[in-house]
């Protein structure tokens, strides 16, 4: 009986090892709950935040894992005004979107996509801010990021400065 049992386990690991391959080419996410959208944005769920937020988006900071300490993400550096009112991100410059069979990027990522990403919560006339309907952006609102950011200023291509109203550390 001893014999079947490791040569079922031996059997088993070399079946497994021919797998690896075609495992691979395979992206597989492991979630508690299903989540609700692709977009980070509309949704405070932590399934959906899990699921999208950090394996399919990037930010302009990132947290150094396992730390709060802030470091570059889409944002090479930036520089905060004396006064806590400006800050202002120098974005990497080279970073592609992705593609697939169905959507071929023409550009690279820049100023536009960052102001963007932030107008369209903030913005009820942005042609995106409802693209489904009855979007609240719960979280962007719940940071007061309306009555927060002043103005976003597009530097050049690869320079976006944000304009506070009031200073706010937790902004970076």
């Amino acid at each position: 009986m001893k014999m079947l049992t490791r040569s079922l386990l031996i059997a088993s690991a070399l079946a497994m090892t021919s797998a690896m391959p075609a495992m691979a080419k395979t992206f597989v996410y492991c979630s508690e709950a299903s989540p609700e959208g692709f977009d980070p944005s509309p949704y405070t769920a932590g399934g959906t935040f899990d699921a999208s937020a950090h394996p399919v988006y990037n930010r302009l900071t990132e947290f150094k894992k396992g730390t709060t300490e802030v470091e570059p993400g889409l944002a090479e550096k930036w520089d905060v005004s004396k006064d806590g009112l400006e800050y202002t991100f120098h974005l990497r410059k080279g970073v592609k979107w992705h593609s697939n069979d169905k959507f071929t990027p023409s550009r690279e990522f820049n100023a536009d996509d960052v102001i963007f990403s932030y107008n369209r919560q903030g913005d009820a006339k942005n042609p995106w801010n409802q693209y489904i309907a009855g979007i609240t952006y719960e979280y962007y609102n719940s940071m007061e990021m309306p009555s927060l950011i002043k103005e976003i200023v597009k530097v050049d291509d690869y320079t976006v400065k944000f304009v506070l109203t009031r200073p706010e550390a937790p902004f970076l």
